[in-house]
């Protein structure tokens, strides 16, 4: 039997590619934890740096992800996607809640990060479907779902927030009243689209470099650059996550590389003042039942909404759980409030994560092992295949 040469190579890649979501940013954690041995983060003062920055990365985050969402694959997947970020957002969060309700029924704020571990991370998701065996139908709907949850999880924080934990200021400053907050995003997406029907150029102009422009065209596309700092200034300013989210769908400047360079630096820093935070400890037991209980309640979602798929896409949906950006800026944007929040998110992202390493993993060895090998000697057996002589009619 011949040796497969390539085989050991195409399995280091792929490992690398699962291992790279978890290795990364557990090892900036792990230098933001030393720095925090020496230095404090003061996340109680109300606005202040910490507040602003964290908010902003978030703002950052939201719009990368809603930047990743493009036309569904078929007409009829746009309901999947739909009971995606709507019911499976809630579900998944009312289960995560309901295991930690039964095993902690004296801690109501656990329920507000039940809500901030229910969103499927859109950057992991991205690298993931470049290796993924899936069909661009189940590609297409993972990577919606992925980048919009993110939005509507947020939206659910700042409401469960409100309600659950105490009177002080913090993530939900701006959102004391709801009403008034939707009224907000209302607004942010009605000013967003008038000044992108003023900015928007039809044309290839829309993707060249802007070394390439000259004249009008360069002014033109600077002042998206303006205005899409400016919205990025405004959602941060008033936590208005919902109406920025939104906005991304059409207000979409060519940003070229930068935009993922951008989010990939949002990740960089949320995670290193993670680390930060968690010099102070961390609750394993509570983060490990938050994290177990978040991967199976993705299992439990995508087995419906992942009806009518193969049996090859539906697993791949069930087990594609993975939490980064957004969880973390999440706890941070909860620790003012909720003192715990990052020393319990922090395990729990890591337990989804490594949870989705193995199930991946041995879900891939186990279609491997069902896949007909031929035999060792069909080279050999393989000659010409002998035909019938036709028959000849006696005369």
């Amino acid at each position: 039997m011949e040796p497969r040469a390539a085989h050991p190579e195409g399995a280091r890649a792929a490992l690398s590619t699962l291992l790279l979501p978890v290795l990364l940013p557990l090892s900036l954690a792990a230098v933001g934890c030393l720095v925090g041995q020496w230095l404090t983060l003061d996340v109680r003062a109300h606005g202040g740096l910490y507040g602003w920055l964290s908010s902003g990365l978030l703002a950052v985050g939201l719009y990368g992800s809603a930047q990743g969402i493009s036309r569904p694959h078929t007409r009829g997947d746009v309901y999947r996607i739909v009971v995606a970020i709507t019911f499976g957002v809630v579900a998944k969060a009312a289960f995560i809640a309901g295991v930690l309700w039964l095993a902690f029924p004296d801690r109501p704020e656990y329920l507000v990060l039940a809500v901030a571990m229910a969103q499927i991370d859109p950057l992991s998701v991205s690298a993931m479907l470049e290796s993924r065996a899936m069909s661009p139908r189940a590609k297409s709907l993972l990577a919606a779902w992925a980048s919009f949850d993110d939005p509507v999880t947020t939206v659910l924080v700042v409401i469960l927030g409100s309600m659950v934990l105490d009177d002080t200021p913090g993530v939900a400053s701006g959102a004391r009243d709801y009403a008034t907050t939707l009224l907000g995003n209302l607004a942010l997406l009605v000013v967003a689209a008038a000044v992108w029907a003023v900015l928007r150029e039809r044309g290839p102009a829309d993707e060249a470099p802007l070394r390439d422009l000259r004249g009008p065209r360069r002014v033109l596309r600077m002042l998206r650059y303006v205005a899409l700092l400016a919205l990025l200034a405004a959602a941060t300013w008033q936590f208005l996550m919902l109406g920025l989210a939104l906005s991304a769908l059409f207000f979409r400047p060519a940003l070229g590389a930068w935009l993922g360079r951008a989010t990939n630096a949002a990740l960089v820093v949320a995670t290193f003042l993670l680390g930060m935070l968690l010099a102070g400890g961390a609750d394993l037991a509570v983060g490990a039942l938050l994290g177990c209980a978040t991967f199976l309640a993705q299992i439990l979602v995508a087995a419906v909404v992942g009806l009518g798929f193969s049996r090859r896409d539906r697993v791949a949906l069930c087990l594609s759980q993975q939490n980064g950006i957004t969880a973390i800026i999440l706890a941070l944007l909860l620790e003012p409030r909720l003192p715990d929040a990052v020393a319990i998110v922090a395990p729990a992202i890591l337990v989804v994560n490594v949870l989705h390493l193995t199930s991946t993993g041995l879900a891939a060895r186990t279609r491997r092992g069902r896949t007909p090998k031929p035999p060792a000697n069909a080279a050999a057996s393989s000659g010409p295949v002998p035909q019938p002589r036709p028959r000849v009619p006696r005369g």
